[in-house]
């Protein structure tokens, strides 16, 4: 069977799959669009006409990294500028039209890909319109590796 196998009636999936933009580290133009496939045996990075695969026994680290912005917009309402000129004068025209500011968050994903060759090499993936699924690829990644839980567990004496 395809995609997994059947257990207590419920499908096992044995790859996750999330998509977003490149940011940094592959050889391929940043922005481009990328499909991020994790399997058992290997993480799968597609873009641009290209194919990445790395070893599940190099991978150090799939995690996942939020970023969040303050964006101010200013704004300027031209209906109340005319409605205070048409009602008050030039006074009511500067009141009506005041300047108002508001701020907006924006939460950016990134999903971070650690891996060893000789060096210590990083994969940037922008996946801020499908977080939630990078974020279910982290917890497969998690659940393949428990050596790497293992390892980020503080211990105080």
């Amino acid at each position: 069977m395809k995609g997994g196998t059947i257990m207590f009636g419920k499908k096992v999936r044995n790859e996750m799959l999330a998509l977003g933009d490149l940011v940094e580290g592959l050889p391929i133009p940043q922005s481009s669009d990328v499909s991020i496939k994790m399997t058992p045996g290997a993480l799968t990075i597609t873009g641009s006409g290209q194919e990445f695969e790395i070893d599940a026994s190099k991978l150090t680290l799939v995690d996942l990294k939020s970023d969040v912005e303050m964006e101010k917009i200013i704004q300027q309402s031209a209906p109340g500028m005319i409605i205070g000129a048409v009602t008050f004068g030039v006074i009511g025209a500067m009141i009506g039209g005041r300047v108002k500011t508001k701020e907006k968050r924006v939460v950016n994903h990134f999903l971070i890909i650690n891996y060893q060759t000789d060096e210590l090499k990083t994969i940037v993936i922008d996946v801020t319109k499908d977080w939630h699924n990078a974020a279910q690829l982290v917890d497969y990644f998690r659940k393949l590796n428990p050596s790497y839980l293992q390892s980020n567990v503080k211990i105080s004496l």
